[in-house]
């Protein structure tokens, strides 16, 4: 076995075992094929010191999360993740969604342009340049990229999505080149849009498609549920300065956690393995962007009232993470393997 034969077999170990076992050996005479150039010194030397590509490495990494992540059609288990990722990626949009109409709507509010509701003291300027006011709203595009993403149309999402991405990462590399101190709860809020812009590809055309009623229902109910009391609070008292974006995320993914929990914790139904799995990621994610926050409270002057709430929201992650994840891991051990994978 030549060394380039060997490098592309590692390559290849990312994709599943059964896979491998039935299309590893074409895989690779295909590969070593291809790398021939009809040279024999090149050929030896690319025997010896080639590698793969890095498009070819991005084609394998590509077949295998397709594999691993499966839609219909696909093993239980590969169905299961590919579920999980999905469902999760759903609610991560659709938090960007709920807070995206909140932010209009506290937008709005503070530039004193409600009829109605006394504007604060100190209003909002709305900035002269139209690029300024226009780089400040691609943030609310998540709103029309979640809609997108439940009516079924990925790309359309996923374009939107890439406007609300976009401006934010270019301001946060502008502040990092520049003076300002560097901010871990802003970079952690860029990971993990992009984060979500990745995991839109999951749904292809294979996947199931998304249940639109309750996946559009839950726009205003979570509007309701928390914007709104969030506003009501900020309207009526100083703003909550001891409560930021993580600790927010906490508090909603542990609630909603321990709902699951509650609900379907008891069932034994194969639909419920899924959501088991897409909490656990949730609960995994916020609980790694709480812990890397906190070190933006160490020159605050209300850091040990702040870190000592954000441990406390991170213990409460964990309390209701670890039976959730216990929950998931059972479910997924009661689905069949994959013994074979077709070549489709």
């Amino acid at each position: 076995m030549s060394r380039l034969e060997e490098r592309y077999r590692r390559v290849l170990r990312l994709l599943p075992a059964a896979y491998r076992q039935e299309w590893e050996d074409e895989m690779v005479a295909a590969f070593l094929e291809s790398m021939t150039t009809g040279d024999p010194e090149t050929d030896e030397y690319l025997a010896d010191y080639g590698r793969p590509s890095l498009p070819e490495v991005a084609s394998v990494l590509s077949l295998a999360a397709r594999l691993r992540l499966g839609g219909v059609g696909a093993p239980p288990r590969a169905y299961a993740w590919g579920q999980a990722v999905r469902l999760a990626t759903l609610m991560g949009v659709l938090a960007n969604a709920v807070m995206a109409t909140a932010g209009i709507s506290i937008m709005l509010w503070l530039a004193g342009r409600i009829p109605g509701l006394p504007a604060p003291e100190a209003t909002l300027t709305v900035p002269a340049q139209s690029w300024h006011t226009t780089w400040q709203l691609a943030s609310y595009a998540w709103l029309p990229a979640y809609l997108a993403l439940v009516l079924g149309h990925r790309r359309v999402a996923q374009a939107v999505a890439l406007i609300a991405v976009v401006p934010p990462v270019i301001t946060a590399v502008i502040e990092a080149v520049g003076a300002s101190p560097l901010s871990v709860t802003t970079w952690a809020m860029r990971i993990t849009d992009i984060v979500l812009l990745l995991a839109m590809s999951t749904f292809r055309h294979d996947s199931p498609a998304v249940p639109r009623r309750p996946w559009l229902l839950a726009v205003p109910v979570g509007i309701l549920l928390v914007p709104v009391p969030l506003f009501v609070v900020q309207t009526s008292t100083p703003a909550l300065h001891l409560l930021d974006w993580p600790g927010l995320a906490c508090l909603v993914v542990t609630a909603a956690i321990a709902v699951h929990l509650a609900v379907r914790g008891v069932g034994r139904s194969p639909g419920a393995a899924p959501w088991s799995l897409a909490f656990s990621l949730l609960a995994t994610a916020t609980l790694i962007v709480r812990v890397a926050t906190l070190l933006d409270y160490r020159n605050q002057v209300q850091h040990v009232a702040l870190a000592t709430l954000g441990s406390i929201e991170a213990v409460a992650v964990v309390a209701v993470g670890v039976p959730v994840a216990v929950l998931a891991a059972r479910r997924l051990r009661q689905l069949p393997p994959a013994s074979t994978v077709s070549a489709g």
